[in-house]
This record gives C-alpha cells, sequence and structure tokens, in this order.
C-alpha cells in the first residue's frame, strides 16, 4: 500500500503571485502573463520537494534522507531555488517562444519565490553557482524530517514566525486589493494573454473566468486557515507542540539549517539582487517586445496563403 507524503506549498507563495502582478513596472502592466508568474512560483518547490516529504509502499519509505539538504541545498534540488535557476528557465522558455509575457513572468515568479523562502533556518543559495552559502533570515525552523512527513512540517510552520509570515503576505495583498478586482483582471491580466482567455471564455461565462483568476488566493487562504486549525486543534497528541514566535522557532522542533552567511547581509544582498533583476526586466521588456514582433512576423510570412480558386 502506498502512502503519498505530498508537498505543501504554504500560503505565502499563492499570495506573492497576486502581488508580483499587481506591482509590476509601469511600462509593463497589461504585459505579463499571470500564469507565468504563478508558474514560475509554483516550480521550485514542484520539482524539489516532493523528495523532501517521499512517500512509502508498503513498509519501505523512498524519500531524501537530509531532507533539508535536499531541498536547499548543493549537493541537492537546492538548485531549483535560486536565482540562476529563474533565469535559466525564463531563457529557455524564450528559447522556445519568443514571447516576453511568459519569460518575464517565469523569472519573477520563480524569483520572488526564491526571496520569500530567505525566512526559514534552512535559507537559500542566493547567489548560485558564485556560492553555495545559505542565505536565512532565522525566523522560524525549516522543521521537515524524513520520517516526519508534511504534517511535523506543517505543525511547526503553524506553530512559529512561519504562520506570522502567512498573514503578512495576506494582508499585503488585501492592501493592494485591486489585484482581486474585476477590474484589474481586465485591464492587466486578460491583455497579457488574451489568446488565452479568449478560448477560456468560448466555453466560461466571465464571472466563472474571474473565479478561476481568483482561486489561487482562494486556495491559499483555505490552505493557511485549514493547516492552521490542524495544527493547533485537530492534530493528534504528541504531534507538534504550542506556539513559539520567538526567532527560529519553535523551541519543540530541531531548526535545521545549512552553511549560512551572516545575518547582516541577508537583506541588502536580497534587495541588491531584486533590484538588479527587476532592472534587467524592464532594460530588456522593449527589445524583447521587438524580437518577439520580429519572430512573429517570420512565423506569419511561412504561412502559406490561399490562392484564388480559377472562374
Amino acid at each position: 500500500m502506498a502512502q503519498a507524503e505530498g508537498a505543501v506549498s504554504w500560503a505565502a507563495h499563492q499570495f506573492e503571485v497576486y502581488l508580483v502582478h499587481a506591482h509590476l513596472p509601469r511600462r509593463m502592466r497589461g504585459g505579463v502573463s499571470f500564469w507565468a508568474v504563478a508558474a514560475g512560483d509554483f516550480l521550485p518547490d514542484f520539482l524539489s520537494k516532493f523528495w523532501v516529504y517521499g512517500f512509502t509502499i508498503g513498509e519501505r519509505h523512498y524519500g531524501a534522507s537530509v531532507p533539508h539538504q535536499w531541498h536547499r541545498g548543493w549537493p541537492g534540488m537546492g538548485v531549483t531555488h535560486t536565482v540562476a535557476f529563474g533565469l535559466v528557465v525564463a531563457a529557455l522558455v524564450w528559447l522556445w517562444r519568443r514571447n516576453r509575457a511568459a519569460t518575464v513572468g517565469v523569472a519573477l515568479g520563480c524569483i520572488v519565490h526564491v526571496v520569500a523562502d530567505l525566512g526559514d533556518t534552512a535559507g537559500v543559495m542566493l547567489l548560485f553557482p558564485f556560492s553555495t552559502a545559505s542565505f536565512t533570515l532565522q525566523l522560524w525552523a525549516y522543521g521537515a524530517t524524513s520520517d516526519g512527513g508534511k504534517y511535523l512540517d506543517a505543525a511547526a510552520y503553524y506553530s512559529s514566525f512561519g504562520m506570522v509570515a502567512d498573514v503578512v503576505w495576506l494582508v499585503a495583498l488585501l492592501f493592494s486589493w485591486r489585484a482581486l478586482t474585476r477590474d484589474h483582471w481586465r485591464d492587466e491580466v486578460v491583455p497579457a494573454e488574451p489568446g488565452l482567455w479568449r478560448r477560456l471564455g468560448t466555453v466560461m461565462p466571465e464571472r466563472a473566468l474571474l473565479a478561476l483568476y481568483r482561486g489561487l488566493f482562494f486556495f491559499g487562504l483555505c490552505r493557511m486557515i485549514a493547516w492552521a486549525l490542524w495544527a493547533h486543534v485537530l492534530a493528534a497528541p504528541g504531534v507538534g507542540g504550542p506556539l513559539d514566535l520567538s526567532a527560529g522557532g519553535p523551541w519543540w522542533i530541531e531548526a535545521r539549517s545549512l552553511r549560512p552567511v551572516p545575518i547582516w547581509v541577508v537583506l541588502p544582498t536580497a534587495a541588491a539582487v531584486l533590484a538588479a533583476v527587476y532592472g534587467a526586466a524592464i532594460a530588456l521588456w522593449e527589445p524583447m517586445g521587438r524580437a518577439e514582433a520580429r519572430s512573429r512576423a517570420r512565423r506569419t510570412a511561412r504561412i502559406p496563403t490561399r490562392q484564388a480558386a480559377p472562374d
């Protein structure tokens, strides 16, 4: 019998998708794919976290022997939680599609996910491949273990400053509430990928399309509430422990960490990296648009035109 231990993507990773899209540089508004941002944000954990929790077949468990090393370190799949990974994936999307809406969206989604994971004690290799050192703010414990599964991880996260982080992202999104409105969806989401929304519109009314767009928000909100209730009300005795909002908490679980840099360099470095990424995106936005137009023109020119039938 197989017991799956699916990956837990905390609510912050859903909320941040809307915040990224709502606060794009002015020249990019209405031009970056919302779904590409979501895909980029989803990708790091999709590629790495399934083996963190692993799965059980019969009496045998398959998964990472050192989950935090696998998830965030090197050697391991920690490369998925790096700025370099986001840029490589974006470059591949560009080579494949020549579509700046998707390329920039994937890059921003992936890189914001990486920066959001600075909070736990494992951190991320922010400057990989130049350095494998871990950048972490050490605000809450990285709690995943090979035998604890997602339930111990969830209990630790929602009994620590991790829960506060989810709430902070939620409050930030509520302050940017226009990102969830019909007008924002019409003016800045649909124009970035009109073909997709037009095709969906042939089988779904506008209200359903708007619900689809808002789906990630409600998914994240429901997960946050459900896991918090589970950790503090429904969990079986012996699973988890009391709330602890001290740095690196909760105290009742061992905080896993890698090779961290001094904490005082983390925020300035992260801010510099984000500024560089956004600056590059702004500088490349118009050249990418021209290259995309040329590529589209070449594809159109290769399509044979129908010849008029003789009278």
